[in-house]
Order: structure tokens, then C-alpha cells, then sequence
């Protein structure tokens, strides 16, 4: 008897949360799930048959369940998480690991909490590239205790080439984000005395050629139809006030999310009207305006949006309207929330490539140009660490570029 999709992966979730696996572990095999459902979906199908997965894995990941090839990290994870879509009562054969699955002994994380420490307080590095650093370092050194390896003094030439040859078939950003920690880990290492040979030398060099990407952007007018869409949803949905105060204060300000989202009582002057905060990527201060339409936004959302009940230790201005009340997740992208009130702003999804919070930033970035604002305002607007970073977003409107005063230290 056929059996039906939807009900099949519901039930396997239901069983998945049951058994002893990480949260991240459940979260991956999910995510597969239901992409696999949605492309079932779409093909009009409604009744799970065991060739379904292997149309699924051969359009999207170019593999197969019996797949004998060289297989990339993801391809091995989708085709783990099929086969546990398959048989969830044999789930010890194909369990899903991850680097934050991984343990490592005592030595190695005393290790991994130096060279981190190192990177996050005495290089000042953001936390975007702290979480790759950590990624990378303990794969690394799980590679290192499967050899033997005890003690970083014992590494030679003869295992680091081995370990660069087992990264062959990973896919090419991986590759190279683990070339480029590796050497990070050997500079580390021989700054500090650990290790005297130039290791970081044997590491291959990979060029890649992009083309140049333009930063996809809203025009102006859509930007205030969705702004006013939002605005019209404060009282329809328990997180309306919250989104369109968090939306309005990106594209007024053109702040990154994650300082958003970051965002504390303390970096309000409410008698100044500015917001100060340390920027995540950057590490450094910035200082803005706080315009009335974003403060009142923010006070309605205190006032009419924001739970009374929160825990006591959370100050973050923007919480979760759902328990646990703390503050948004940094993975939380908005992207969902845009796409619904571009429908409802019968703006076409089509239109822009990007929909997430960056598009509004990358927006302000171009009305500014347009007025001809100088591109070091622009830059101390948009945090950048220097006006060369500006250079990007000049390329949206050439038109502008040729009138926008640059300045002599802009190259």
C-alpha cells in the first residue's frame, strides 16, 4: 500500500525528535526532508515510492542512493538523511555528524579555545569568521587524533600533505576556506613558538575568478511600499510591531542585521536621538541619527509588541514573540517576511535577485549616491572599515558614480 508523503515525513520528524540525536543532527535531516517533499510536490506527486529519491538526488545533488562515486559532503548528507527517511529503525548506519558533533580530547580543545581566543580578542576577527575558524580547526584536528597525532609538535610534512590530499573532493569554497584556516592555524602556531617549520607553505594557492557581482537592491518607491505594507501589518500578527520597527530601522539607517539584532537599551540615547553600538563585522563604533519614524517605531513596538514576560538577564531590544522570549536568533533572515509583503505589494519576486534585509541596505546605499552624498559619508553610514569597501555599491548607478565626489584617499 502506497503511502502518503506528507504523512510519512511528519511521522519521521515526530520519530526523528525521539531518538538520541543532536538537535543539529534532526535540524539537517529536516531540511532535506522537506525539500525533498516540496520537489515531490512539484512534480505533482503525493505517495512516497522508493525511486522518488532517486529523481530527487539525481536533479538536485547529481547522486544517487547506490551512488559508488567520490561523493562531496553534502551529497553524503542528503543521501544519509533519504536513507534515514527510508529506514528510521536502522538510523545507527547512517548517522549525520557535524563539526559541532564532533568531540575532541582535552588536549585538542584546550588547543582549539587558545587559537580562538587569540583570533577573537588579540586579532579583534568578527564572528562570522571565528565560527569558520572553529569549523575548520576541528576538523582539522579530528584528522589529526584519527593519525595518532597526540601533540601538535609531532606534526610533519608527510601528514599535512595527507590531510590536504583527503580535502580533494570537497566542493571548491570548502577547499579553499579550509586552505586559507590551515594557514591561519600555522601562522598561529609559529607566531606563539608551538611550531618552528614553515608548514603554512605547503598549503596550495587557489585562484578564483568571479565575475563582478552588482549588490541586488530595491528601488526607492518599492522600498516604501513595503515599509508601508509593514506598517499596515503591525496589528494583524503578534510580530508585526517587531518586524516592521527591526525593517524600517535597515532601511533608514542601513545598519547590518546582526547589529539589529544585536542592538541593547544601552545603545539608545533617547535625549540625543543617536544609536551607538559596536559593529559585529568590524569591531568598531559606529554612531547614527535615530530618525523619528524609526524611534516612534520602536516605542510601539515596546508599548503595544514587544512580551511583558522575558527573561530577566535579556536587555536585547528585539526578542522572539514565541518562548523561549530571548533575542532573535542571528540565523533569522526576514527573507520569508519581505517575500509576503512583496506579493502584497504586487512587486514580482522575480524582480530582484536578493530579498533579505541586506537588499534594503544595499537600497540606502544607492539613494545616497543619488544625492550625491560623498562616498565618505556613505562609508561611515554603512560602518565600512574604509571607502574602498564603499566601491561595490558606486556600481549600482553609474550615472550617479560620475557626479559623486570620491575624494583623494579613495583609490
Amino acid at each position: 500500500m502506497k503511502q502518503n508523503l506528507e504523512e510519512l515525513i511528519y511521522l519521521r520528524e515526530e520519530e526523528a525528535m525521539n531518538i538520541e540525536l543532536s538537535l543539529n543532527q534532526v535540524k539537517i535531516m529536516k531540511r532535506y526532508w522537506k525539500e525533498f517533499k516540496n520537489y515531490c510536490i512539484n512534480k505533482n506527486i503525493n505517495y512516497f515510492e522508493f525511486n522518488q529519491i532517486n529523481m530527487f538526488l539525481n536533479d538536485r545533488y547529481n547522486c544517487l542512493l547506490s551512488n559508488n562515486n567520490i561523493l562531496n559532503s553534502k551529497q553524503k548528507e542528503v543521501i544519509k538523511a533519504m536513507f534515514i527517511l527510508i529506514d528510521i529503525n536502522n538510523i545507527s548506519k547512517y548517522i549525520l555528524t557535524t563539526y559541532k558533533d564532533i568531540k575532541l580530547n582535552d588536549y585538542y580543545n584546550k588547543k582549539l579555545e587558545e587559537y580562538l581566543y587569540f583570533y577573537e580578542n588579540i586579532m579583534n576577527n568578527a564572528t562570522s569568521t571565528l565560527t569558520r575558524k572553529k569549523k575548520f580547526t576541528i576538523l582539522f584536528f579530528k584528522y589529526l587524533i584519527e593519525n595518532k597525532v597526540n601533540n601538535l609538535t609531532e606534526l610533519n610534512k608527510r601528514i599535512i600533505l595527507n590531510y590536504i590530499d583527503s580535502l580533494k573532493n570537497n566542493l571548491l569554497n570548502q577547499k579553499i576556506t579550509a586552505y586559507w584556516n590551515l594557514k591561519s592555524i600555522f601562522l598561529y602556531l609559529n607566531d606563539n613558538c608551538i611550531l618552528q617549520n614553515t608548514f603554512d607553505l605547503l598549503i596550495p594557492t587557489i585562484k578564483r575568478y568571479r565575475h563582478k557581482k552588482l549588490p541586488s537592491c530595491f528601488s526607492k518607491e518599492d522600498v516604501e511600499k513595503l515599509l508601508e505594507s509593514l506598517k499596515e501589518d503591525v496589528d494583524n500578527t503578534p510580530a508585526g510591531y517587531r518586524n516592521y520597527a527591526f525593517l524600517l530601522m535597515i532601511a533608514r539607517l542601513g545598519i547590518r542585521k546582526i547589529d539589529v539584532i544585536n542592538l541593547k537599551w544601552k545603545n539608545i540615547d533617547w535625549e540625543r536621538n543617536t544609536i551607538t553600538f559596536i559593529q559585529s563585522k568590524t569591531k568598531k563604533a559606529n554612531i547614527l541619527p535615530l530618525p523619528n519614524d524609526v524611534g516612534e517605531a520602536i516605542i510601539n513596538y515596546i508599548r503595544l509588541g514587544r512580551p511583558i514576560k522575558i527573561r530577566n538577564d535579556e536587555d536585547f531590544i528585539f526578542i522572539r514573540n514565541i518562548y523561549p522570549l530571548t533575542k532573535l536568533n542571528n540565523s533569522y533572515t526576514f527573507n520569508d517576511i519581505i517575500k509576503r509583503h512583496m506579493i502584497k505589494c504586487n512587486i514580482s519576486l522575480d524582480k530582484y535577485k536578493s530579498k533579505g534585509t541586506h537588499s534594503f541596505r544595499y537600497a540606502l546605499a544607492t539613494e545616497l549616491i543619488n544625492e550625491k552624498v560623498p562616498v565618505n559619508i556613505i562609508s561611515s553610514v554603512l560602518g565600512h572599515s574604509n571607502s574602498n569597501s564603499t566601491k561595490v555599491y558606486l556600481e549600482i548607478n553609474k550615472n550617479a558614480l560620475s557626479s559623486c565626489f570620491i575624494g583623494e584617499n579613495y583609490e
